[in-house]
């Protein structure tokens, strides 16, 4: 093959040495099946849509402290004078899990959207494509 990169077992050559000194090491890699889910496949979809689940859905919930921070700090200015104040404000009267609230509204909401953002969106893709005659282009 034309890839240097397809064989299980790569010879890589250490950069730090020249000349005679130089040494060779072994490393292996992944073999990964060709093919291993097939576009249009509900496994395809499946996957597409947990992509949405965990780039959107974990991403939103870990910036559910900050968030909270925000709208606290918008509510009561005098009470929350900036991002630093309110996170101690919040941990003294709080404590961490003060700091958690509205997470799991938030991973769920935001899980269910991009799910169906990511997954549908593949779907109405090849749908469209086939009423219209279109090849598929985008493989």
């Amino acid at each position: 093959r034309a890839n240097r990169f397809h064989a299980p077992h790569l010879q890589l050559l250490h950069d730090g040495l020249a000349g005679p000194h130089r040494r060779s090491r072994r490393l292996a890699a992944a073999v990964v099946e060709e093919d291993s889910c097939e576009f249009g496949s509900m496994k395809y979809y499946a996957l597409c849509g947990l992509g949405g689940v965990l780039s959107c859905g974990l991403t939103h919930t870990a910036v559910v402290p900050l968030d909270l921070i925000k709208c606290r700090m918008q509510v009561d200015p005098q009470k929350y004078k900036g991002i630093f104040n309110g996170f101690s404000v919040t941990l003294t009267e709080d404590g961490v899990r003060g700091l958690a609230k509205g997470w799991a509204p938030t991973f769920i909401v935001y899980s269910m959207q991009e799910l169906c953002k990511f997954g549908f969106y593949e779907v109405f893709k090849v749908f469209y494509s086939d009423i219209f005659g279109e090849e598929n282009t985008y493989l």
